[in-house]
């Protein structure tokens, strides 16, 4: 019989990581930028009348760096957050954000259902706690309830770190008292990454996703057959689509006009959409 010790040794070979994620290049350049600028400021520093001509050299490209990494999570200048995972299944995964909406979410599922799809939907805390029964129904059709932050605040990037956590704290306790389950996953509000949501989001123990396409349908005036034309070139396993069943402007969400083209091309490629709670138990 096997040494106690033994028993509790690690495995050699543990299970790869099954999430796709950028590479470490942003944070690296941006580690490069700021150390550049620091060292400007000491040259500065002993000899003041060089500042003028070095002032600009390092500080536009900082700036520049610091607004990809908010806008452009792919860039994974202050987060890695995931961008898609790798299948050995005919799988990816369909997530809605900005819900949930009294008539566009329950329409919505039905779509999903006739499919055998399961999905998962990014809510806003305050939506939830105005509509509780419609996080009972995301739960009891087997779809993922994750965080999209307690109020969907455009300024959310830029709000105190500690403040930010209070509210995605708070919004893990109304999604956790609807659903019974502490959201393990958190999409910030139009993917914008800065340091406060990378920093807050670890403190809350969630886990940032980002997406391997969006149809930008959450603004209004959103076209349908552009929104569509921006997802179909991504419909293959392991890719992460986002849409909206939150409505802006519009009696009927452009995810109820495009998900019947959507799934019906994801059957042709013999596709099916499943939560990422059960991408992370694959």
């Amino acid at each position: 019989m096997p040494h106690a010790s033994q028993q509790s040794k690690p495995s050699a070979n543990p299970a790869p990581d099954p999430w796709q994620r950028p590479g470490r290049l942003g944070r690296s350049l941006l580690r490069l930028a700021i150390a550049t600028t620091l060292g400007v400021a000491v040259l500065a520093c002993m000899e003041p009348r060089i500042l003028p001509a070095l002032a600009l050299v390092p500080l536009l490209p900082l700036l520049g760096l610091i607004a990809t990494g908010i806008i452009w999570a792919q860039s994974g200048v202050f987060a890695r957050p995931i961008l898609g995972f790798a299948t050995v299944n005919a799988h990816l995964a369909l997530t809605f954000d900005d819900g949930p909406h009294p008539i566009e979410t329950p329409a919505i599922l039905q779509l999903l259902a006739a499919g055998g799809h399961r999905a998962t939907f990014f809510v806003i805390g305050d939506r939830a706690a105005a509509h509780p029964e419609l996080i009972d129904l995301l739960v009891a059709n087997g779809h993922t309830v994750a965080n999209h932050s307690l109020h969907h605040a455009p300024w959310t990037p830029v709000l105190p770190a500690r403040r930010l956590l209070a509210e995605l704290l708070a919004a893990n306790s109304v999604l956790a008292q609807c659903s019974g389950r502490t959201p393990r996953w958190l999409r910030a509000p139009v993917g914008l990454i800065s340091p406060p949501v990378a920093w807050a989001a670890r403190r809350a123990n969630l886990q940032l996703v980002h997406w391997t396409a969006t149809a930008r349908d959450g603004v209004p005036g959103a076209d349908p057959r552009r929104c569509l034309a921006r997802l179909l070139p991504y419909v293959h396993s392991g890719a992460i689509l986002v849409l909206h069943d939150g409505v802006v402007g519009r009696n009927e969400s452009v995810a109820r006009q495009v998900l019947p083209t959507l799934l019906a091309e994801m059957a042709k490629r013999g596709l099916t959409s499943i939560g990422l709670d059960s991408v992370a138990r694959q």
